[in-house]
């Protein structure tokens, strides 16, 4: 069945997982320190400015984040861990845990504002995996992943939350991992942009990817990304509720550019709006810690335009959990 609203929809997803998303890609000392361990001040800002707006937010969260250090996430870590043939991607091996100074905990695990957003109004915890499981990598089982969800949400059971949507780190998916969470209870989740749903064949087409992505950020070279509901199977477990767009965060070489940046968004929003579609943004809390002034002026603005379109057209603001929901409630 295809769904249908009388309005438009914004849906923001943010993939919450500090170093754990980075152990492959960035170091502790640096961009640990430059961008990752000012999270719980983006955080605290992103939240400010999503009440003053009044727009709603999912918080995909790594499970790890939410023990309070080494030594407990140790003592929780499932049995059944991922097998991946490049053993840098995963944080358990060459007891890269075991090696977390204690100066270092921060950047791995907050439950102090996982708790801060539990509590918080118009907001939704959601899944980023328990160990940031990568289900496209080589070596992963099916089984590997299960165990790692079933610890998520046990873990997140026991910080009080219930999970009900969940984003793939690196918007890795495929049709056997979506049926794991389907089993579990998973209703939603955050699939690929469309024009960029296949895993890359090659290096060459993944670059190809990164850069069409890249300058459809300033200019269309894509088309419009947000998604008519009549695109949105309802009677899909878990629901794909597509990513419209990545919120990059602001570039001082490119800074020439964020007008363009800006519109290109803001058209795509109204266009949603006007249109009765839905625009799902997404991003990292830590993409924005390198330049929280700009990118905190640059997500007010977006934030100011959904405000016109809600006052204009009547656009709302949804959790992925609520999208899902009152997608099901109008088919019935």
């Amino acid at each position: 069945m295809k769904a249908m609203l009388d309005h438009g929809a914004l849906v923001i997803s943010l993939d919450y997982e500090l170093m754990w998303g980075l152990i492959d890609v960035f170091t502790k000392d640096g961009y640990g320190q430059t961008n990752v361990k000012h999270v719980p001040e983006v955080i605290d800002r992103m939240l400010a400015l999503f009440e003053k707006y009044g727009v709603h937010v999912t918080f995909a969260t790594v499970g790890m984040i939410m023990c309070r250090d080494s030594e407990q996430l140790l003592q929780v870590a499932p049995a059944v861990r991922p097998t991946y043939s490049i053993k840098e991607l995963s944080p358990y091996e060459n007891s890269y845990i075991e090696n977390i100074k204690p100066r270092e905990q921060c950047l791995f695990f907050q439950p102090e504002v996982v708790a801060k957003l539990k509590n918080h109004a118009g907001v939704e915890m959601a899944t980023h995996t328990f160990c940031h499981f990568y289900c496209w990598a080589e070596g992963q089982t099916i089984e590997q992943f299960e165990a790692d969800l079933l610890k998520a949400i046990e873990v997140a059971k026991g910080n009080g939350i219930e999970l009900r949507s969940i984003v793939f780190p690196r918007n890795e998916v495929s049709a056997s991992h979506l049926a794991i969470c389907a089993k579990h209870g998973i209703l939603a989740y955050r699939g690929n942009a469309l024009k960029y749903f296949d895993e890359p064949k090659s290096r060459i087409a993944a670059i190809k990817s990164r850069v069409c992505r890249l300058l459809d950020s300033y200019v269309n070279i894509g088309g419009c990304t947000s998604l008519p509901y009549t695109e949105i199977d309802v009677d899909e477990t878990p629901m794909n509720l597509r990513a419209s767009r990545l919120l990059r965060p602001c570039s001082r070489r490119l800074s020439a550019f964020e007008g363009l940046r800006l519109r290109r968004i803001k058209k795509e929003m109204a266009h949603a709006a006007q249109h009765h579609e839905m625009y799902h943004l997404w991003w990292h809390p830590h993409n924005f810690g390198g330049d929280i002034e700009a990118n905190m002026a640059f997500l007010e603005r977006v934030l100011q335009c959904y405000a016109e379109c809600h006052e204009r057209y009547g656009m709302q603001s949804y959790t992925m959990n609520e999208m899902y929901h009152k997608l099901k409630q109008q088919n019935g």
